[in-house]
């Protein structure tokens, strides 16, 4: 990315950030990732590509900052004080919640972009960068009978499978169920499990 995502943006970057982040979510609704070029971007968010570039290197860098954004939204109202696993259950429900008030352009994200191509599998690579760098500050690293970094892998596994059993496979799963079923696969990695 070619702009600090941590720096406070002016009214006109914010602007130009949401229209693009539009535009991606509009074309991935009616086409996959890979058949997306700049231009349509660039005319979706009625921007010349001069201000694309301006921000992103390519699409996959504003793919990047999208995930960026959901995962802001997703992570917004979970308390920093959190123990590990309390806060991978906290995670799961946010996104369950997430997913559910988003159900519908999510169908039409997935109708064009089947699980094994790049958007999925890009998603899956950012969410297992996300779980790693939660658990790099855990306070509770030490209860972990594996390395840290398998750890994360074996949690964002766990909560990417549960979300593509409810999102993709389309089974009846509350977020009650899905913390249980959370607990039982990752059981065993933890000495406080």
């Amino acid at each position: 990315m070619k702009y600090n995502p941590y720096q406070k943006l002016t009214i006109g970057a914010t602007r130009t950030l949401k229209a693009l982040q539009k535009a991606m979510l509009t074309l991935l609704s009616v086409k996959s990732f890979e058949e997306i070029t700049i231009q349509e971007l660039c005319d979706g968010a009625m921007l010349p590509r001069a201000t694309f570039y301006n921000y992103f290197d390519d699409k996959n860098d504003l793919l990047h900052y999208c995930f960026m954004v959901f995962q802001k939204l997703i992570d917004q109202n979970i308390p920093e004080t959190l123990d590990t696993q309390d806060y991978i259950n906290t995670l799961m429900e946010n996104c369950f919640d997430f997913l559910d008030l988003h159900q519908k352009v999510l169908q039409e994200v997935l109708a064009h972009n089947p699980t094994n191509r790049y958007l999925i599998n890009q998603f899956r690579f950012y969410l297992t960068m996300s779980m790693a760098e939660a658990f790099k500050n855990c306070p509770h690293q030490k209860l972990y009978k594996v390395p840290q970094e398998m750890a994360a892998k074996v949690y964002s596994d766990a909560v990417l499978t549960l979300l593509e059993w409810k999102y993709l496979d389309k089974k009846e799963c509350s977020k009650d169920e899905a913390k249980v079923y959370l607990g039982i696969i990752v059981n065993g990695i933890s000495d406080a499990a």
